[in-house]
């Protein structure tokens, strides 16, 4: 009810409402891509034998 009242009160209130909407979409489709993008490196890695070669920790 009362973000209702502060949309009626307030226009450029509903068009930031959008636009964090989009930002974070867009922030989930990044980081999603990382993650895939980073899996697919390291089975590449480990493909090619390499991995013994590095050193790295792994994320949380």
């Amino acid at each position: 009810m009362i973000m209702r009242l502060l949309k009626r009160l307030a226009p450029w209130l509903q068009d930031k409402e959008i636009e964090l909407n989009h930002a974070s979409r867009r922030v989930s489709i990044s980081i999603d891509r990382y993650r895939d993008v980073s899996r697919e490196l390291q089975e590449e890695i480990q493909r090619n034998n390499f991995a013994k070669y590095l050193i790295y920790e792994k994320g949380e």
